[in-house]
């Protein structure tokens, strides 16, 4: 599905009134309809305080309040910024006067509406929705510590009130809702972890604007998957299939010191279903990944004295590159002159899908021109720091904008970018920009990105598009990481983890 900005939406909203010649009025009035379905679809008929703001939010929620009193429900309205001042809000007021719903004000004083904090059983809080921006004056704050801590159930409309919808960003006090009832699409502030807590549980409300017109809201569509989308596009497993089904993975990972990197890698790629793996790692290292590796192939090449890959070794790799259905490179390999002719042979030679992780993005980050003279597919998986050294911008520049600088990099290079962080992006030239949802600071330890690239190449080898691969990959391995959470605890968690309990995940796709 898509997550729009509020532009977005406006725009969505504007091309459903002028295609389907139906009025703003009605949006509302099927908003507030289908919000209050979902609100009691969640409660028994009880006292509903019902926060208005002077806006469009406001108008919703007197829609709610209409439905919600005729289904029996005692409903309370609060004005939190006085009379409504938008069009169609005046209009849902104005209908109030027909059914038992009392008004009170909020004027300055918490003191003045304490009766009616105290009569509700339930919050619906329609303030500001996706119109806010900012920090909170201090009584609009006072209001939201009140409702916040009443230990009483609050259901946000459309987006907890001062949460800015399109940066996802908190500056002060924020409703936290217990559920947000998202209007037609899911939002930035929906999925960014930055805000995501604030939402609570998050339910969309279908009021009949349409996918087309979602497209239509604007060029680059942010896309957000969840597992019933991941089970379609995985690759199937068919009964009479055999190990070169389902491809054959090139590892091209590891140094003497980093020779985890190579292990987890190539965990990664056997859990996540490639019919056959080979991990190339130097000799040097050995002892150490024999020792933990007994399904994939093993291919110990000729290295340094300080452990790392010689540029000879490209010889015995180029053999095994024309077996291959897919490619990795550069986790935990070093930067040296052997590893950097090695990349660059790589990328010269290779035909089928590559992953360039870590090191291997070191080394083109000194000439990003290597991406562009390559036949490969290629996917980059950098944390900011390795996109600060591929794009020359600062951490803090790709930090404040993380999809506009994802999605730049991969136009100029046709690559395909991952993104790293507690949002991971995922961008390709000509697919919607997809953020992750899934994923927990456990995943804060070295090694977890070793074990998303392999996962990524090996649904590269079982034939998915790098923008699938990516995508699916990103999302097993944080909803895998969010699952261990649950029964463990993000602080015990270990990358280990993650590879040895995909089983558990995988068997629900």
């Amino acid at each position: 599905m898509n997550v729009l900005t509020s532009a977005q939406m406006r725009i969505a909203e504007s091309l459903c009134v002028e295609r389907e010649g139906i009025t703003y009025l009605e949006l509302m009035e099927r908003a507030g309809r289908e919000s209050a379905a979902i609100i009691m679809k969640h409660t028994e008929p009880c006292n509903v305080l019902v926060l208005c703001g002077k806006g469009k939010n406001g108008g919703d929620g007197f829609v709610i309040a209409r439905y919600l009193s005729q289904a029996g429900y005692k409903v309370k309205i609060l004005l939190v910024n006085g009379q409504p001042k938008a069009e169609d809000a005046v209009e849902m007021y104005s209908q109030i006067d027909k059914f038992s719903v009392d008004t009170d004000f909020y004027i300055d004083s918490i003191d003045d509406i304490k009766n009616s904090l105290d009569f509700a059983d339930i919050y619906v809080e329609c303030i500001f929705g996706t119109g806010f921006t900012g920090a909170p004056d201090v009584r609009t704050a006072k209001l939201i510590y009140e409702i916040n801590t009443s230990g009483k159930e609050i259901y946000s409309i459309d987006v907890p009130a001062c949460v800015d919808c399109d940066s996802a960003s908190v500056s002060g006090a924020a409703v936290r809702a217990t559920y947000t009832v998202a209007i037609s699409a899911l939002k930035n502030a929906h999925i960014m972890k930055s805000s995501a807590s604030y939402c609570g549980k998050i339910e969309v409300a279908d009021i009949g604007i349409t996918a087309d017109e979602h497209i239509g809201a604007g060029s680059d569509i942010i896309s957000f998957i969840d597992e019933k989308e991941v089970k379609k596009i995985l690759p199937e497993r068919p009964a009479d299939a055999h190990k070169g089904t389902f491809g054959h993975v090139l590892n091209i990972c590891g140094s003497r010191r980093m020779q985890g990197a190579a292990v987890l890698a190539a965990k990664g790629a056997c859990r996540t279903g490639a019919g056959l793996v080979t991990a190339a790692f130097p000799d040097a290292a050995y002892n150490a990944v024999s020792a933990k590796l007994t399904e994939p192939l093993l291919l110990p090449l000729p290295c340094d004295k300080q452990g790392f890959l010689v540029a000879d070794a490209f010889e015995e790799i180029n053999e095994k590159l024309q077996k291959a259905t897919a490619v990795l490179a550069g986790c935990g390999l070093g930067v040296t002159q052997g590893t950097k002719q090695i990349i660059g042979q790589l990328l010269m030679h290779s035909q089928v899908p590559l992953v360039l992780d870590a090191d291997g993005l070191n080394i083109v980050a000194e000439s990003t021109a290597l991406l562009d003279k390559s036949a490969s597919n290629i996917v980059i998986t950098p944390h900011p720091g390795e996109m600060s050294r591929l794009c020359g911008k600062s951490i803090e520049e790709i930090s404040e904008n993380s999809v506009r600088t994802a999605l730049l990099f991969a136009k100029e290079h046709n690559v395909t970018v991952v993104l790293k962080g507690a949002n991971t992006v995922v961008c390709a030239p000509g697919c919607p920009v997809y953020i992750n949802s899934t994923g927990n600071s456990g995943l804060s330890r070295g090694g977890s990105g070793d074990l998303l690239a392999g996962m990524i190449v090996s649904l590269l080898a079982q034939g998915m598009s790098t923008f699938s691969a990516a995508c699916c990959a990103v999302f097993l391995h944080g909803l895998c990481a969010d699952r261990f959470a649950e029964e463990h605890s993000s602080r015990f968690m270990l990358p280990g983890d993650i590879a040895d309990n995909m089983a558990k995940l995988l068997k629900d796709f």
